[in-house]
Formats: structure tokens, C-alpha cells, sequence
């Protein structure tokens, strides 16, 4: 049932080297079905992808991202806790040359073509484009709680969708884990993440992990309406 929702024009704007395998089929049709048709959805959204290491959770984040840009969604910030990590992942999203480059080498929506941008905030963003702001989880904590001059500030998020994209996604668990006292709370990089997400009931969160503590009863009641494959 699932399978067969796959989008031919989010299929066909991936690239054609990277054959979508039956279980991300499966992953992609329930996203697809959670946004259009399940009657629980929640507002502002929060999922996770359990998925194992090796099994092409980028290609599942990448399709994500052309299936939002379908509902109109333009914005979206990918955070992770290491740095080579993003540096992998922007080559991976940005560079067209990269061998592991995600997407179609034109990705078109509509006839119109589409371009996948890297942007520090998203105040000049392109209303038409894929706008993407590549952090570690401590920059972004850093950057709106400590916030410089032209910096992202928690205002620039009330009047935006976003969609925040975590890999690694056990490294936001540190609130949840351990049932932490108020104001280290407030300092922590949980705290920062669901400020974001609930600035704006249309935003969106998406975690990606191989690894979550579903041993760890806070952590398996915080997440058991959230995982989606």
C-alpha cells in the first residue's frame, strides 16, 4: 500500500543512479501518507527515521525534502552534531560533481527548474528554491541564544515554515534522557531544537537515527507516536 505512493516527479528528481530500494519506497509512502492523509497528524510535526547505518537514510532525507518542497515548503535547516559529517552531507546535497550527489542532475518541478541552495539565514532566501542551512547542533545553539549581528534570531523563525532535519538524532535525546533540572534545561540543545519547531505550528521536524536508546522509558514514550519507519 505504501510503495505505491511514491511521487514519479519526486522519484524521477533523485538521482537516476540510485535506485530507491523496496524498503525506502516504503519509508517515502508513509511520509507521503502521514502529510496527506493520516488523520492524526500532528501540528508542528515530529518523526523519526529508525533506520540502520548503511541502509541510504541521506537518499530518504533528500527525497523528503523534494516531497516537502511539493507542499511548499522552502526552508530547512540539516543539523547534526559533527562537522565532517555536515561536510559529507553538503557534498552530498550541493556538489554535482560528487559521486554521492542525491539528486537528479536537474531537478525539475512543473517544467520549472529547481536549485538546492546553501544559505546562513533565511532572510534573502529564494522563494522558488531548496533552501538549505548546513549547522552542528552547538552552532545552532549558539547562534540563537547568543545571537550576533545578522545571525539567525527565534524571531526569523515565527513568520517561516522550516523544516529541521537531524541526523544523528540520539544526540538530541540529553533532556529526555535524563530528566534534567529546569534551567539546565533551557541551556540545552533539546530545548533549542523544540523552540524552533514550535515557533510555527506548520513546522516540520525530522530525525534520523541508527542508534535510539528504545530501552531508556523516556525516551520510548516520547517517541513511540513519533517513528515512522
Amino acid at each position: 500500500f505504501f510503495t505505491s505512493r511514491i511521487d514519479d516527479e519526486v522519484a524521477q528528481n533523485l538521482n537516476p543512479k540510485l535506485e530507491l530500494r523496496e524498503y525506502q519506497k516504503e519509508a517515502l509512502g508513509r511520509f507521503d501518507f502521514y502529510f496527506k492523509d493520516y488523520q492524526q497528524r500532528l501540528y508542528p510535526a515530529h518523526l523519526l527515521f529508525h533506520m540502520a547505518t548503511g541502509s541510504g537514510k541521506t537518499l530518504i532525507m533528500a527525497a523528503n525534502i523534494l516531497q516537502l518542497y511539493k507542499q511548499g515548503y522552502r526552508n530547512f535547516i540539516f543539523f547534526v552534531n559533527s562537522v565532517n559529517i555536515i561536510e559529507k552531507t553538503k557534498d552530498n546535497f550541493l556538489n554535482t560533481l560528487s559521486e554521492k550527489y542525491l539528486f537528479a542532475p536537474k531537478i525539475k518541478f512543473g517544467g520549472k527548474e529547481v536549485f538546492v541552495k546553501e544559505v546562513q539565514n533565511f532572510e534573502t532566501a529564494s522563494p522558488d528554491d531548496i533552501n538549505i542551512l548546513f549547522t552542528t547542533i552547538q552552532g545552532l545553539h549558539i547562534r540563537l541564544n547568543f545571537p550576533k549581528e545578522d545571525a539567525l534570531t527565534y524571531e526569523d523563525f515565527s513568520d517561516k515554515e522550516i523544516v529541521l532535519i537531524s541526523d544523528e538524532a540520539h544526540h538530541l535525546q540529553t533532556i529526555t534522557k535524563q530528566g534534567r533540572q529546569e534551567l539546565e534545561l533551557e541551556k540545552s540543545w533539546e530545548y533549542t531544537v523544540q523552540k524552533i519547531l514550535n515557533s510555527n505550528t506548520k513546522n516540520i521536524l525530522l530525525e534520523f537515527t541508527a542508534t535510539i536508546d528504545l530501552s531508556n522509558q523516556n525516551i520510548r514514550e516520547k517517541y513511540k507516536e513519533k517513528i515512522i519507519f
